[in-house]
């Protein structure tokens, strides 16, 4: 035992058999113990008791480096280096080996998930035997949130941070605040069978987000960029031209008078808007649009009617896009979700067959704002013509509800076959394979309301497993006391008559018949998927998405709303599928968690930064090409980083031509002792970006996939910090392979980030000469876990029959 290790311990967590079910604990504590290395377990370290053990044992034996074999850093790692720090280490002391994810849950094979689990805490003590301690540097939080998106879920969460004194602003990209809930019509709660007005409890909400003083509403702007660090995050949004001045006062003259019609995304489509309006009656901010794209002053023609007719001088065709910075110190990201393209499907007819709907287009129809003023009417008979439309329900209006049949080709469809989980619970391409959660409700709601307001309506609904979670089985069974029928069985398909009517093909899997069920509209429940806004944030603020594309939290358990980066949280339905109730409890969450987050300044930061030794530091100042500007000369010509700017990228690390610049944590030394703990005869290395492409891996063992156990994986901030020292190493240490993995260019950073490390991995290949045959690199994406197991199992096949 050297002198660097009498003074060190690992501890094992068994974490309720998820690692000590794959990994023999004795096994590595006889084997540790033999070398000299103190070695205690429990079942629980992220528990009180764990943490009294550690901290007991650091004290007792005057230990000051410790190894923590466990789960994933990223999930108990600042709890650990709290707990140390509590006895006075610093926090560069401790070294997390991923137990779990990166070993027992991939790794089905005890011996092999026992050695390997062995050479990971064998790594991390190497690492811990030239530790350099890390200056812990705080800021100050910014005591302002950002909210991005103005749907239920971001409302709920601005009205709440504002509530509790947080300045916030939130930013919608439409032109009003509402989201999806202002087109549904009718919502219910679990304990009540009678539906209520969407907009009876969505209008008071965005009314108090237009008069709260702490609440800054920025409609018809976007998320561009953000930077900074959790805390001090510096973001930058586009904000889209009206055309019209906030002193509209929303009368609609310059509506009436346009000639224009456009067709209208809030109600699904319809040709019942004009070139300059509100997004919907009740809109927040009332302040009217114009869109650039169908007025024809835009196009080039002279009108101007609009201009003509406004009394307050609010139109201004000249207004040019605003760019604005702000300076936040959370970001809660509300961005919602959107219907499923139901055309994937095309057995079912959407698009091509008219009286084929979604849940969402009926929901709008029987929405007293909706095209057709709350009248059910098939879309054969409007064709999403607005004049159409006005003539129908006027006939329907002037009828009672019951004189309103199909038997004539025009009126209330009489038969209605409503078809269950169209693209959720789906295993075959285009599909997805989770439930949509509110599906089965949203068809029991718009059975009920067309059942009270149309009797003698033969609804049937087509399901796989009808799912009224809770409370809510009160109301299905409600619905099925109306008479609405169930019928088990995934339809295969659906054709049109010459009369427009159709007829629903399916097997009732019940009675294990055929059956054609005749209908005069077939409404779709579409699943529900991430938005395209969704996707993007996601991308912009570099969070980790799960494999349909919402954002991960990071944990479901324990930090339900907290996305992937400090300062970064999540709700709603940009998060998983939900209903609007878990929506608004999920939005409350958040706010609670990022007023906490913003309360607890100063914040310590993360210091995986630069340090300069200016004992070697030549001022030659390639460091100054920094791509995010980090670096820069102070008073006296030294060379400084600004360690809120800096990334941690490495990439000051491959330009200094002398060694004078490392990053803290990820020193050549550490990694080196790193590899040489790790690496056996054979094995596959892979280093591995600390970001997206870290979850990835530990996404791997989430989703039950295996890959061989001589596959080794070492976290670096980006893999620019890898040079062909290092590389050459790995391979004298008998390494088959080195894999690159890297985040893929999906972020502002990583679009800077991404070229440069595949421009250092060409330079290196070239560098090594045939060792650069055995040199690979890999982007991982989240969604992608499947393909990155295939590729580690892949290469460390190739190395075995190379060994």
């Amino acid at each position: 035992m050297n002198a660097a290790q009498d003074k060190t311990a690992v501890f094992i967590c068994h974490c309720s058999g998820n690692i000590s079910e794959r990994i023999d604990i004795n096994y590595l504590k006889k084997t540790l113990k033999a070398e000299g290395i103190p070695v205690f377990d429990y079942e629980y370290l992220c528990s009180r008791e764990g943490q009294t053990l550690i901290k007991n044992k650091i004290s007792e034996g005057n230990l000051d480096r410790i190894v923590i074999g466990s789960c994933t850093p990223s999930k108990h790692g600042p709890l650990f280096k709290k707990c140390i720090q509590d006895v006075g280490l610093n926090r560069a002391m401790l070294e997390i080996a991923n137990l779990r994810e990166q070993c027992a849950w991939v790794h089905p094979n005890t011996t092999g998930a026992t050695e390997k689990a062995l050479s990971l805490l064998r790594g991390k003590l190497r690492r811990l035997e030239n530790p350099e301690p890390l200056e812990e540097i705080k800021v100050n939080i910014v005591p302002q949130a950002l909210v991005i998106g103005g749907g239920i879920a971001g409302i709920t969460a601005a009205v709440n941070l504002a509530d509790n004194g947080i300045s916030t602003y939130l930013v919608e990209k439409d032109s009003s605040i509402g989201g999806n809930m202002a087109k549904i019509g009718k919502v219910f709660s679990p304990d009540k069978l009678a539906e209520e007005c969407a907009m009876c409890s969505l209008s008071p909400l965005m009314n108090e987000v237009a008069t709260n003083p702490k609440i800054t509403l920025l409609t018809w702007t976007e998320v561009e960029r953000l930077s900074g660090s959790a805390g001090n995050f510096t973001v930058r949004l586009r904000k889209k031209p009206r055309y019209v001045h906030d002193n509209c006062t929303g009368c609609g003259r310059c509506s009436r008078v346009c000639p224009v019609l456009v067709e209208n995304e809030f109600n699904c489509g319809c040709v019942d808007k004009k070139a300059i309006s509100l997004r919907f009656s009740q809109s927040v901010p009332k302040i009217y649009c114009i869109d650039p794209d169908h007025c024809l002053q835009f196009k080039g023609e002279t009108c101007g009617k609009c201009a003509e007719a406004c009394k307050s001088g609010a139109i201004d065709f000249s207004q040019k896009e605003e760019i604005i910075e702000l300076n936040v110190g959370a970001v809660i990201v509300a961005t919602g979700f959107e219907e499923y393209d139901v055309s994937q499907k095309p057995q079912y007819g959407y698009g091509i067959f008219k009286n084929v709907m979604t849940q969402m287009e009926l929901a709008r129809m029987l929405g007293i704002n909706g095209p057709t003023k709350g009248a059910l009417l098939k879309p054969s008979d409007f064709s999403l013509d607005p004049e159409a439309v006005n003539s129908i329900t006027d006939t329907c209006s002037s009828k009672s509800p019951s004189e309103n049949s199909s038997e004539n080709g025009s009126g209330t469809p009489k038969k209605i076959v409503m078809i269950q989980c169209v693209g959720s619970r789906d295993e075959k391409e285009g599909g997805n394979r989770y439930c949509s959660r509110y599906c089965c409700m949203a068809a029991l709601k718009h059975s009920n309301l067309i059942m009270k307001k149309y009797p003698g309506t033969e609804i049937t609904i087509c399901y796989v497993d009808l799912r009224a979670l809770g409370f809510y089985e009160n109301y299905y069974r409600a619905v099925q006391d109306m008479g609405v029928r169930f019928v088990r069985g995934r339809p295969a398909e659906i054709v049109e008559k010459s009369d427009k009517s159709l007829v629903v093909r399916l097997e009732d899997t019940l009675n294990q018949k055929i059956t054609e069920l005749p209908a005069d509209l077939v409404v779709l429940s579409a699943a529900m998927v991430p938005s395209k806004g969704t996707r993007k944030i996601a991308s912009i603020l570099n969070i980790s998405q799960d494999e349909s594309g919402f954002i991960k939290e990071r944990h479901s358990k324990l930090r339900p709303v907290d996305s992937s980066l400090d300062g970064i949280f999540v709700c709603g339905t940009a998060q998983s599928p939900k209903d609007v109730t878990d929506t608004i409890s999920q939005a409350g969450l958040a706010a609670i968690r990022g007023r906490a987050f913003i309360s607890d300044s100063p914040k310590a930061l993360v210091n995986e930064i630069p340090t300069i030794n200016q004992l070697l530091c030549t001022q030659c100042k390639k460091c100054l090409s920094c791509p995010f500007e980090a670096f820069s000369l102070n008073e006296n010509g030294k060379v400084i980083v600004d360690p809120l700017v800096c990334t941690g990228c490495g990439y000051c690390t491959e330009v200094c031509p002398n060694g004078a610049i490392q990053i803290a944590g990820f020193t050549k030394t550490q990694l080196n002792a790193e590899v040489e703990g790790v690496v056996k005869e054979g094995d596959l290395l892979g280093f591995v970006n600390s970001g997206i492409a870290s979850l990835t891996c530990d996404n791997i063992g989430n989703s039950a996939l295996t890959y061989p156990s001589n596959v080794k994986l070492i976290k670096v901030p980006t893999n620019l910090v890898v040079d062909k020292d290092l590389l050459l190493h790995a391979f004298k240490r008998g390494a088959s392979a080195v894999l690159f993995i890297e985040d893929p260019p999906d972020s502002p950073k990583a679009e800077i980030i991404y070229p440069l490390t595949v421009s250092h991995f060409e330079k290196l290949k070239k560098e090594l000469g045939d060792s650069g045959n055995r040199l690979y690199f890999k982007k991982a994406y989240v969604p992608n876990t499947r393909g990155l197991a295939g590729t580690f199992t892949s290469l460390a096949r190739e190395g075995e029959m190379i060994k």
